[in-house]
């Protein structure tokens, strides 16, 4: 039987076990059908329980979750990029929360200072030494971004506080959860060579997604939840910081972009968008699929500053998971240096990705 090749954000279906290793395991936590299901359930909570009056946000965020936060309270801004060092004090009231991103893994442990409640979102690296060593108030993740699970959000109290009470899964939830079970679950299927309609799973994970983005807040599936605590996460992980120093020193001395060096995937910022956008088209062509981590073209709070709009344009994102060997993250890097050499460039700097 002969496999096939795609690179992209959408994990197939990985039955490899092993033990759960996270900062959450030992601490006060509920498990929530997203990671904005669980963002949204504590700000709702805080509202009714504290009378918590307002979310910060960094204006370098997904607006898609800004905008479902703002369902729950009012959001500000304040000025944040993963090219900034983290802001060490937001002036945010007692009745105020600060929502601190580790973006795209850029950040080895945040020190911020803040009157108000203090929120991590620890989803582009929820077993890094940030997260095991938060003192935060509160902290979330997504799973689902950097593990092999249809649906899932987890949020815990490094401090040990109790907060909402997991609610049940919702019928919506479910059928959403799984479209995506079944997209993974043929994508499998479809990359190991047998007789499956790429159609087949492309439809069934896009329909997913975007029901898991929409309704009320909803706990995770039933799958999901079984499966987590059998998750090799340690191993897993190791293997994308593997996979992501193969990358960086495979485009090393490419010129006109530079690798943002963090620990979610290999984030690539080039010196003009119009090469990024020459380059993202060669690697959809190499069915290589990049994210864009995150446009902020249609902003939904005020504050993002230009500099940042222009960096989301000229930013593509390159998954380095598990699902790839150190040689499939060299092919993807030839394609990147063959597309981006054609398209011309200017000088560049590397930094190394954090361990």
């Amino acid at each position: 039987m002969s496999t096939r090749w795609e690179h992209g954000s959408d994990f197939h279906l990985d039955t490899d076990v092993g033990e759960l290793e996270a900062p959450w395991r030992a601490r006060p936590h509920t498990l929530w059908g997203s990671g904005r299901d669980a963002m949204r359930a504590l700000l709702a909570w805080g509202r009714q329980r504290h009378g918590w009056q307002r979310a910060w946000v960094p204006t370098f965020y997904c607006q898609e979750v800004v905008g479902a936060l703002a369902r729950e309270l009012p959001v500000a801004s304040y000025v944040d990029s993963p090219e900034r060092p983290l802001p060490q004090h937001i002036a945010a009231s007692a009745r105020d929360v600060v929502i601190v991103v580790n973006l795209h893994g850029t950040r080895a442990w945040g020190g911020m200072q803040t009157t108000g409640t203090l929120v991590e979102d620890h989803t582009h690296d929820p077993l890094g030494d940030w997260a095991w060593a938060s003192a935060a108030d509160w902290a979330i993740a997504s799973l689902r971004k950097t593990l092999p699970l249809p649906d899932g959000g987890v949020l815990w109290s490094p401090t040990g506080m109790q907060g909402p009470t997991a609610c049940a899964l919702t019928v919506a939830h479910a059928r959403a959860s799984a479209d995506r079970l079944a997209g993974m679950t043929l994508k499998r299927d479809y990359l190991e060579g047998r007789d499956i309609d790429k159609s087949a799973f492309r439809e069934r994970l896009i329909a997913g997604e975007r029901a898991l983005a929409c309704g009320e807040p909803s706990g995770i599936s039933q799958f999901s939840a079984a499966r987590l605590p059998t998750m090799p996460t340690r191993r897993w992980r190791a293997a994308r910081l593997q996979n992501i120093a193969a990358f960086t020193d495979a485009v090393a001395t490419l010129p006109g972009v530079r690798l943002l060096g963090g620990t979610f995937a290999a984030s690539l910022v080039f010196d003009q968008h119009e090469v990024a956008a020459r380059v993202r088209e060669s690697l959809l062509a190499a069915q290589i699929y990049p994210a864009i981590l995150w446009s902020l073209e249609q902003p939904m709070v005020p504050g993002i500053p230009d500099d940042q709009r222009d960096l989301a344009r000229r930013m593509m994102t390159v998954h380095c998971d598990v699902r790839y060997t150190t040689a499939d993250m060299r092919r993807v890097a030839d394609t990147v240096r063959g597309a981006a050499s054609l398209s011309g460039g200017a000088r560049r700097t590397t930094r190394s990705p954090r361990r």
